[in-house]
């Protein structure tokens, strides 16, 4: 009986330590870089709003995410003019190859939005919150991603204009309806869908030996499958002044990262009938040489 009692206990620990798995879990934190255009210049994004259609992609840690990007803009022709208008995607070189120090190195393609204002081609270079025929408008890229994903940072190849700290407005959200309803679209109805920790404001730094401009978004920490990103949008800004200068981008890349969570390390089943075995074994050589 003593020897049944010791058997059982020590089957029970060697079971317990081998098929036993820690429930904790690792995170860890991977970054990607997207680029909106290819070296040779041609276009690197699909625009739709359904990521699941798009034929870009990322690779992230080893996991594929699928990117779409479309271009809006509070620009509806005619009255009123804060609806919201899905736009035309137009890329532009930061300097001509070959001239002033113009390499294939420091030459980047950058993406501004022609929006339904347009009359003399201010509109159509740029990401901006300036206006062209009928007053202010505020143009943001919407991105829809696969999986849901963090924004780092973004890269610019052309800057006009300066605001401080408030030059570019970044915001994740849980849906995309307040958007795509042509109706009764505006930038005010997107607010109710932006996710916690995903909105803020930023400035952007000087040029730098890339040839382009940086914008880091320090604040944010949350993730979205959908984001906005564009020049500073004063509708997602609860403290906006009255007064801001304008400023017109052209977005080159996205700095996006996406956080995975893996099991602690487990022991593996023949690991584990191993160690049951080993057990057993020293129990009967016990057994044999008590008797």
């Amino acid at each position: 009986m003593k020897f049944s009692t010791s058997l059982t206990l020590l089957l029970l620990a060697v079971s317990s330590s081998a098929f036993g798995s820690d429930s904790s879990l690792a995170s860890a934190k991977y970054d990607a870089r997207y680029t909106l255009a290819n070296p040779n210049g041609s276009a690197n994004y699909t625009q739709t709003t359904n990521a699941q259609n798009s034929s870009t992609s990322i690779e992230i840690n080893g996991v594929q995410v699928n990117v779409g990007i479309t271009a809006w803009s509070d620009s509806y022709t005619g009255n009123p003019d804060n609806i919201l208008e899905k736009g035309d995607i137009e890329g532009w070189w930061n300097c001509t190859l070959g001239k002033n120090g113009c390499t294939t190195q420091n030459r980047h393609k950058g993406y501004g939005i022609k929006n339904g204002d347009y009359s003399w081609g201010g509109d159509s270079h740029a990401v901006d919150n300036s206006g062209d025929g009928y007053g202010r408008d505020f143009d943001m890229f919407l991105l829809s991603f696969s999986e849901s994903v963090t924004l780092e940072n973004a890269a610019f190849t052309w800057v006009v204009g300066n605001n401080g700290s408030k030059e570019v407005t970044v915001a994740g959200l849980d849906n995309i309806a307040g958007i795509t309803n042509k109706a009764s679209s505006t930038w005010n109805s997107v607010k109710s869908a932006i996710v916690d920790n995903t909105l803020g404001h930023f400035g952007v730094g000087t040029i730098g030996s890339n040839g382009l401009y940086e914008s880091t978004f320090t604040s944010i920490t949350g993730s979205a499958k959908y984001w906005l990103i564009g020049a500073y949008n004063t509708i997602f800004d609860d403290n906006a002044s009255s007064k801001f200068n304008s400023v017109e981008l052209k977005l080159s890349s996205l700095g996006v990262s996406m956080t995975q969570q893996t099991p602690a390390t487990e022991v593996s089943e023949p690991g584990a009938l191993a160690l049951m075995s080993l057990g057993l074994g020293l129990l009967l050589y016990r057994r044999k040489r008590r008797v």
